[in-house]
């Protein structure tokens, strides 16, 4: 009797775990989602040799200067594009070259993969994500002007306010012209800033019923033998 009381009660707990994570499953986080973010490109031509080297190989303004634009579709599957401008500083290495000056400006279409929908609901104020797709970067004062490259990295969305919140991002572009990888033309670049969401509009069904009424036929019928 103990062992079919302890299993009894295994069940019902295992129960109210699975709920929310079923609940979870099938919640859209956002419908859009637009963002400007300040922007770090790390560009030395060391084939993403120096990430993180922020005195000699970071090139920065002091102001935002990427936005996006993020649809989410379904199933943590979502579309972003984003433009994105940088100046190169003068004392910060360029192709493994000090003293060059000049702009970078780059468009990403990139999909995104949320694992919003994997955790409990009472953690869907943080949002990790991955992301991957392709990129063109014009940069005026270097030999190789006109970059295609391939996008790979993640984020963290922290929801600070219901629609609104920061995001935090890093991502490796690797240069697919002329050769992929064998090129110095592939840099990292990391954004940080603020996004703003909103959400998906759902449509009650009691309130759908009403505008999509049929028209009902009252149809009579006659007894044997009467009118």
């Amino acid at each position: 009797m103990r062992t079919f009381t302890l299993i009894a009660f295994l069940l019902i707990g295992l129960s109210g775990f699975a709920q929310p994570y079923k609940t979870i499953k099938v919640y859209k986080p956002y419908k859009w989602m637009i963002g400007v973010h300040m922007s770090v490109i790390e560009d030395d031509g060391n084939k993403l040799g120096n990430p993180f080297d922020v005195e000699h190989t970071w090139h920065y303004l002091n102001y935002p200067t990427r936005l996006t634009v993020d649809r989410y579709f379904k199933f943590g599957w979502s579309m972003e594009g984003a433009i994105s401008y940088n100046s190169y500083l003068e004392s910060v290495r360029v192709d493994d070259t000090v003293g060059i000056t000049g702009t970078n400006f780059s468009f990403d279409l990139c999909g995104k993969y949320s694992f919003y929908n994997l955790y409990a609901p009472r953690f869907r104020w943080i949002e990790p994500y991955l992301n991957f797709g392709v990129s063109y970067t014009y940069r005026d004062a270097i030999e190789e002007q006109h970059i295609p490259s391939v996008v790979l990295g993640g984020g963290l969305n922290i929801w600070v306010f219901k629609q609104v919140g920061i995001q935090i991002s890093s991502r490796a572009k690797l240069a697919a012209y002329p050769f992929f990888w064998d090129s110095h033309a592939s840099y990292f670049q990391h954004t940080a800033g603020l996004v703003y969401r909103t959400k998906e509009t759902r449509v009650n069904r009691q309130d759908r019923s009403k505008h999509h009424k049929w028209t009902k036929q009252t149809t009579k019928y006659k007894r044997k033998g009467g009118h």
